[in-house]
């Protein structure tokens, strides 16, 4: 990858990155068109595309670069030169001043090639600069906490907004607010913040006297403040705005969606919203409309599994089934999947709701039920198209999975998703939709069941060691087979991670091919536990193995993967 206007200290980065296998070549190549696009930064567009967590990037950084991450205690309590340095350069740039003396100025920049960024400050602030590496979300976070003035760690404020007062309002009077500034700001804070924050969902939910701010960051929800019950009616009438929601009705449920521009990415949001006793609830997801599919050798499958699925996949025909629940990675695996299948001699198909990767060279189709292009519509018509590969998105009713498998059994690889809490609840899960057995038993090659755990923080996890009956509870068959005393790693808390321990998430599974002795069990009165039973001698690696072997890496801890596994 070259391009002129790389600096050489930046292109060897670059290179290090691919020669640890860290970026792949056609990773590289895209961060190079990025960055021409945009004129920008290679290490900016490699963070905005995702390839590389932001930690790591961090980490590899200042060792190339030979500069410290920066300390938690380095963080300020108030601006720094606020003269200097205006907050939409500091959130455009990514840059934070942390200290000034008469000389120099200390600052966290989240890319140390930047010097054009680097430049401009040193001319605007008259002194020698002083880097500290930071990631972008620390920067962003910390820029947010400093104009809200907030620096009061853990202790959530209250946000409010000029002229907000906590008395009831009429329908056009919370119409109004909404076109307001001071609410449009705040709606758009409440954005930024969540993308910084790495939250993928955001909540706004009534009370008694106030409404609550709420959201998902690795899968757990987290208090961000509270709005006066007015403002909190604007808020919510501002995001339909933005979704082209009846913001008249406020009786019934409703979704819109919508695409955003915050803390200079784009996303995709969801909106759902709510009727309670109180008002409306809001919850948004956010989707990056910038999201790149990651390799399969990304998804953090061992290695052994992840050549057995790659051999199902390149079958000519039948159907792949990814289970778990809902917000547990299975549209990720999926789409990793076809991008591995993605070449020009196959025809890829998808039928999806929402579209959440877009992959060139595959034909995607967005469902929109309220005009009748629903799953099993498109499916109908899609095998008229010539497809070698077809994903569909769930299978969430009989008619969709009796069409789906239909298809495989024609001669087509079929891709979907269901909800099952382990792989062999596949089986059952499609009896119940009135897939018949003998179609099941002819069709289904193999099912991916996946879990999402939160992944250690590597800048402050701690190791300690376990004796084997700690296993007992969460995994007794792997608590029989440890004889001597495990390497196991805690959550401690630093400011990397905001104090949470994790930082990003990880996928445990379990790949269950169907074999001969398999099929044999697929009848109308077939058992879960019989067939996992079966899988288990056949080799497989259960979800809860796995989850163990992660553990014992220190990508996450016992208690975390006891929260979101258990054995049956």
């Amino acid at each position: 990858m070259r391009a002129a206007w790389y600096s050489e200290p930046v292109q060897s980065f670059l290179d290090k990155l691919l020669t640890r296998g860290l970026l792949n070549p056609e990773q590289s190549g895209r961060i190079e068109r990025a960055a021409r696009q945009d004129g920008g930064s290679p290490v900016r567009a490699i963070s905005r595309l995702g390839y590389v967590d932001q930690q790591v990037l961090a980490i590899e950084l200042s060792r190339h670069f030979d500069m410290r991450l920066i300390e938690d205690r380095e963080w300020p309590e108030q601006p720094v030169l606020p003269d200097c340095i205006s907050p939409r350069f500091m959130r455009e740039h990514r840059i934070l001043p942390l200290h000034a003396e008469p000389q120099a100025v200390t600052v966290a920049i989240s890319d140390p090639g930047d010097q054009a960024t680097l430049d401009a400050l040193r001319v605007a602030s008259g002194r020698r600069i002083d880097i500290r590496i930071a990631t972008d979300s620390q920067i962003v976070s910390r820029i947010e906490r400093l104009l809200d003035g907030s620096g009061r760690g853990g202790e959530q404020p209250a946000l409010t907004a000029p002229g907000s007062a906590g008395s009831e309002e009429s329908a056009e009077q919370i119409t109004d607010m909404a076109l307001d500034a001071p609410v449009i700001e705040l709606v758009n804070r409440l954005f930024r913040e969540a993308s910084a924050a790495r939250a993928t969902d955001l909540h706004i939910e009534p009370s008694r006297g106030r409404v609550s701010v709420r959201r998902r960051i690795d899968g757990i929800l987290q208090e961000a403040g509270f709005l006066p019950p007015d403002l909190g009616r604007a808020t919510v009438s501002r995001i339909k705005i933005l979704t082209q929601l009846n913001i008249a009705e406020r009786r019934l449920p409703q979704d819109g969606r919508a695409r955003i521009y915050a803390d200079n990415r784009e996303y995709d949001i969801r909106v759902a919203t709510m009727p309670s006793i109180h008002g409306e609830s809001i919850a948004v997801r956010f989707l990056s409309a910038t999201n790149q599919v990651p390799d399969m050798s990304k998804l953090g499958m061992n290695a052994p599994d992840l050549k057995r699925l790659k051999e199902q996949a390149v079958r000519a025909n039948g159907l792949i089934a990814v289970t778990g629940p809902t917000g547990s990675g299975k549209t990720t695996t999926l789409a990793a999947v076809l991008e591995f299948l993605n070449i020009p001699a196959r025809k890829i198909l998808t039928i999806e709701d929402p579209v959440e990767y877009q992959m060139e060279g595959v034909t995607q189709i967005q469902v929109h039920p309220e005009i009748g292009l629903t799953f099993a519509a498109t499916l109908r018509a899609i095998l008229r198209h010539d497809p070698n590969v077809i994903m569909v998105g769930e299978m969430r009713d009989p008619e969709t999975a009796q069409i789906g498998v239909n298809i495989a059994l024609a001669g087509r690889l079929v891709l979907t998703t269901l909800h099952t809490n382990s792989a062999a609840g596949a089986v059952t899960r499609l009896l119940d939709l009135d897939v018949p057995a003998f179609l099941i038993a002819s069709t289904l090659r193999c099912v991916v069941a996946q879990r999402l755990v939160r992944r250690l923080c590597v800048n402050c996890r701690e190791e300690y060691r376990e004796q084997p009956s700690v296993l007992a509870e969460i995994a007794p068959e792997a608590a029989s087979r440890h004889t001597a005393p495990l390497r196991l790693w805690r959550a401690k808390g630093c400011d990397h991670c905001n104090g949470a321990g994790y930082l990003g998430q990880a996928a445990i599974f379990e790949l269950l091919i169907v074999d001969k002795a398999l099929r044999a069990l697929i009848k109308p009165d077939a058992d879960t536990e019989s067939i996992a039973r079966v899988a288990r001698k056949s080799g497989m690696t259960t979800m809860m193995a796995d989850g163990l072997a992660k553990c014992l890496k220190g990508v996450t801890t016992l208690e975390e993967l006891g929260r979101v596994a258990s054995e049956e």
